[in-house]
């Protein structure tokens, strides 16, 4: 066979695996597709079909509806009314500010306290010491409870009559307050449970930030003759700052759309001390059956809470910005 015959007999195998690799290449695509469909898009179908339904399709709902004069009897004809709910909500006059001051106030309180606890608790359990086991045991129990029931003993536990902490002020000879009846007490009773319920999941979150920490570094600070104070200071609290960011997000959102606990506790009294957000939208939406207000009410605090989301989100940004500056 001369040269030419062989150059040739080479192109003719190329042609031909090439044609092979197109035709298995056809037929694993074919293979692929279901009733016409690529199978990636099928099998993502029933996911964003869950989303859609529990996400997508309410959110849009409820914009529709607080557009509108909807009212959950049916008593009133349907109306259009564009944006006259969100004036009416924002009005100077509108009792939505007393539940924005009153959810502020419980979210800051709050969650301040439960930074506070929780990064003392786990700095503490951050070290060797006798019944270490046992005391991260108990902190679990409050994060075990469902809210019902955490709602229910603390009702009990603030009972006027038969509540624990009444009966304590008593046998001291002291007369104890109506911690549930009283508008100067009953805000702090509700903040002072929700931080009980709480705080132990701040807890977790920054004693696992913790023992992520090289202990190298903290050895080359000690030996370098800084202070404890110091280590903490300068090496452990920068190193924990993303994740405290983090967690302080997760809770004040939470904070933001409590409604249980508030609702066993007080349901928004005495008056309107302990309404917020959430028990003004319940209130509006199912005593007053005014749901066009009330979707619009839904939707500012949505707005809201995204706002909040993005100024923790641009500090963690910021932060994570800082460290690689730091770094390089």
């Amino acid at each position: 066979m001369t040269s030419g015959e062989r150059h040739a007999a080479f192109e003719q195998g190329r042609i031909a695996e090439g044609t092979q690799g197109q035709i298995r290449t056809a037929g694993g695509e074919q293979r692929n597709r279901v009733l016409g469909l690529p199978l990636h898009i099928l099998l993502i179908a029933p996911t964003f079909l869950i989303v859609f339904g529990l996400l997508v399709y309410p959110l849009g709902y409820a914009i529709v509806l607080s557009a509108s004069n909807k009212i959950l009897t049916g008593s009133v004809p349907f109306k259009w009314v564009g944006l006259e709910n969100y004036l009416d909500l924002l009005a100077l006059e509108s009792e939505m500010w007393t539940s924005v001051g009153v959810t502020l106030r419980f979210a800051l309180v709050g969650v301040f306290l439960e930074f506070i606890i929780g990064l003392s608790l786990a700095l503490l359990l951050n070290r060797e010491f006798r019944g270490r086991t046992w005391l991260r045991v108990g902190l679990l129990v409050p994060l075990m409870v469902p809210p019902l029931a955490s709602g229910l003993i603390w009702r009990i536990i603030y009972d006027d009559e038969f509540g624990v902490f009444p009966h304590l002020i008593r046998t001291v000879g002291a007369n104890p307050p109506i911690f549930l009846g009283d508008p100067d007490w009953a805000l702090y009773a509700v903040v002072a449970t929700e931080v009980w319920r709480s705080s132990p999941f701040m807890v977790l979150v920054l004693l696992a930030a913790l023992q992520a920490q090289p202990v190298e570094t903290i050895e080359a600070a000690e030996v370098d003759g800084a202070s404890g104070w110091q280590v903490f200071r300068l090496i452990t609290l920068p190193f924990i700052t993303p994740v405290i960011i983090v967690a302080l997000l997760f809770r004040t959102v939470d904070a933001l759309r409590t409604f249980d606990l508030i609702f066993l506790l007080t349901a928004g009294g005495p008056g309107t001390t302990t309404e917020v957000i959430s028990m003004f939208i319940y209130r509006w939406g199912f005593r007053h059956f005014k749901l066009g207000f009330t979707s619009a009410a839904s939707i500012l605090l949505m707005i809201a809470t995204l706002i909040i989301c993005i100024f923790y989100l641009r500090m963690l940004v910021v932060r994570q910005a800082e460290v690689q500056l730091t770094q390089e």
